[in-house]
């Protein structure tokens, strides 16, 4: 959270207050804040989650001014990979790369798309293909070098 006072304004003590907004119950509410510069950062909010935040500044002289907020958390990546990836041979120079969703338990919030790496085995040229699929997906890769063993990773 960061904010500017406009023109000579001093702000005297902050408080925060926010609450998720799926749920609509109050979450926190931290006040007496005090620092030196114009950000605050919360802790301990779940990932992925979207956030009403109230920010009080109390200026100078005892007025108030109030700001609110939206904001969402960031997501970890998912702490396992995809399901059943299986790969099979399509021609001498594609193949067929197939696999399921991430098992819900490791998630870590929600999957909005997979990274297909894939290259040739002990080095050489690397490819990346981005899926918008959250399910799980499918993609063939193709424009391969005949006899050539490829390293895929999900």
């Amino acid at each position: 959270i960061s904010c500017t006072l406009e023109g000579t304004l001093t702000a005297t003590g902050y408080t925060i207050s926010y609450s998720n907004t799926n749920t609509d119950c109050f979450t926190d509410s931290r006040s007496g804040i005090t620092t030196s510069g114009t950000s605050y950062t919360l802790t301990g909010l779940e990932e992925g989650t979207q956030y009403s935040i109230t920010l009080n500044a109390t200026l100078t002289g005892g007025r108030t001014e109030q700001d609110i907020i939206t904001a969402t958390t960031r997501t970890a990546a998912p702490s396992a990979p995809p399901s059943s990836v299986r790969l099979s041979v399509v021609s001498s120079t594609s193949i067929y790369a197939r696999w399921g969703p991430v098992d819900c338990r490791h998630r870590n919030g929600r999957i909005t798309g997979y990274t297909v790496r894939y290259g040739e085995e002990g080095g050489g040229q690397r490819y990346e293909h981005r899926s918008g699929d959250s399910s799980g997906g499918m993609i063939t890769l193709s424009g391969l070098t005949n006899k050539t063993v490829y390293t895929v990773v999900v």
